[in-house]
């Protein structure tokens, strides 16, 4: 009996402490809320006094808008609103739960009002202090809370730095904003005045203004420049156009092409060649250019060398002579024509053709009883696209600078008496565009054709001097060895005529009624030429 006892009286001393602990816990909770009431009730005072445009519900709202935006929550947003209730009332269910603190002052939630938002914001500000919003930062934040993308960029366009309007519209469009006219006027001053101080300095420092030498005397410096080249259509210099300069330059350009023995160093030389017996063919032509010629053309002219070409060709190959069956209006002593004629073509030398510029094209001197060497001078005809010398006395070995020019099309040297090997490569290499080589009938010339030759379009010669042999690929084919190399090749191209020649030439006569010309100087070759 005496445990028993004992044990419900202890039980029932538990029980009184638990009651009165319970009880304080609920006077404070009293406490608390009847301390956040009066805080309501405040703000709501404050709030009715300080507003008098809008009604009670709106001030309702508008409160509670700025408590959510303290928070995170957009305004107007009714779900949100709804949902931050639930968290709120389960926010509550917990505090229930929880044991309450020890401070003197109360727990912490004597700083939320009676739906459970803190009175004060997390700077440390008071919300109730805060000013209601107004209708445009409503509609900002309502914007921001629909369409972030657009919040972004209403906040870089907050940021963005403020650009001068006079260069505003260059920022934008590239284009100069709203300049005054005097500051244009300065603009242009100021470029002019730093185009001057560049063109000044230009002159000091450049050697154009400066001085040297005693007592202040300019002192020029001479620029030596190139030496003529060998082709002449090269574009001349600006030099002195004097008599003298002619002289020099025209000699120079001159002796480029012809054999260096062939020309003296000195115009002055030149004087009274055709009266030497002495002289050579160059010399002749040479004088007739620089000092007799009607036509004293400039050696800017690119005709300037054919025409000295188309002298040497003259004297050395029977036009002077008199051994050329036809010469109509070559190196008329009288009266000198235009090589290529005037208007209607009156005055053009027998078997020269020319273009509109003026230029050399076609040299068709064919069965006129040319004698000596192909000149070597043939190299300044570059517009040349066709050379017929066949049956003519012509001899010695072919000049390849001569028959390589890059223009040339046809090239006719049958029935002569040239000799050596025939520069295939050199040609080919020189005249890419050549399309019909004629060289049978000239029984001392020989060589291997390549089969770069494949792609001409005819080509005859004498197949018993040139390799590859033998001729055909048996005795009762007409297809030659040259034709099947070719068919062989990568590309498989063969010549359309590839004519092996086995006649022999017939050397042409001079008509015996031919005029016999009075006798004159026409100059001997120089030695080696």
């Amino acid at each position: 009996m005496s445990s028993r006892g004992s044990s419900t009286r202890k039980k029932g001393g538990t029980n009184s402490v638990e009651d009165a602990i319970e009880q304080k816990l609920r006077k404070k909770k009293q406490q608390e809320k009847a301390y956040q009431d009066k805080l309501e009730a405040k703000i709501r005072q404050k709030k009715a006094s300080s507003s008098n445009n809008y009604d009670d519900d709106e001030e309702e709202k508008l409160e509670e808008g700025m408590l959510e935006d303290e928070y995170g929550n957009a305004y107007g947003s009714s779900s949100k609103k709804k949902s931050s209730g639930d968290s709120a009332s389960s926010s509550k269910k917990k505090r229930k739960k929880k044991k309450p603190s020890s401070s003197p002052s109360g727990s912490s939630n004597s700083l939320n009002n009676t739906d459970g938002q803190p009175l004060f914001t997390k700077g440390g500000g008071d919300v109730r202090n805060k000013p209601p919003p107004s209708l445009a930062d409503i509609e900002a934040a309502q914007q921001a809370s629909v369409d972030p993308l657009r919040a972004a960029e209403a906040e870089r366009e907050n940021d963005k730095q403020k650009v001068n309007p006079k260069f505003a519209d260059l920022h934008e469009t590239g284009q100069w904003g709203g300049l005054s006219k005097w500051e244009k006027y300065g603009i242009c001053v100021l470029t002019l005045g730093v185009i001057g101080v560049a063109v000044w300095l230009g002159i000091q420092f450049g050697g154009g203004g400066g001085s040297g030498g005693e007592g202040g005397e300019n002192q020029n410096t001479v620029v030596q420049t190139r030496a003529p080249t060998m082709s002449p259509s090269m574009t001349p210099t600006l030099a002195p156009t004097g008599t003298g300069y002619r002289l020099t330059t025209g000699l120079a350009m001159m002796k480029e092409i012809s054999p260096s023995i062939a020309l003296p160093n000195n115009p002055e030389a030149l004087k009274g060649a055709k009266t030497r017996s002495g002289s050579t063919p160059q010399m002749l032509a040479a004088e007739f250019i620089l000092y007799d010629d009607a036509q004293k053309l400039s050696v800017r002219d690119p005709t300037f060398l054919e025409r000295y070409a188309l002298a040497v060709f003259y004297y050395a190959n029977g036009g002077c002579s008199g051994d050329w069956i036809t010469r109509t209006n070559w190196m008329d002593p009288v009266n000198a024509t235009n090589h290529c004629g005037a208007a209607g073509g009156d005055g053009k030398w027998h078997g020269v053709f020319c273009n509109l510029q003026g230029r050399v094209t076609e040299v068709k001197m064919n069965g006129n009883y040319v004698t000596w060497k192909l000149p070597r001078e043939f190299v300044a005809f570059t517009e040349l696209s066709t050379l017929e010398v066949s049956d003519n006395r012509m001899v010695g070995e072919l000049p390849s600078e001569a028959i390589s020019m890059p223009k040339l099309f046809t090239l006719l040297l049958n029935n002569n008496d040239f000799e050596g090997v025939f520069p295939f490569d050199v040609v080919k290499q020189g005249a890419a565009s050549l399309d019909t080589l004629w060289i049978q009938e000239n029984s001392q010339l020989s060589g291997r054709v390549p089969t770069s030759f494949c792609s001409l379009g005819s080509i005859t010669l004498d197949c018993a001097n040139f390799l590859p042999q033998p001729v055909y690929v048996s005795p009762d084919s007409s297809e030659t060895t040259f034709v099947a190399d070719c068919k062989a090749e990568p590309e498989g191209i063969s010549p359309r005529e590839y004519t092996c020649n086995t006649e022999v030439g017939v050397p042409v006569e001079k008509p015996a009624d031919a005029p016999v010309p009075a006798p004159r100087i026409c100059g001997s070759p120089a030695a080696g030429t």
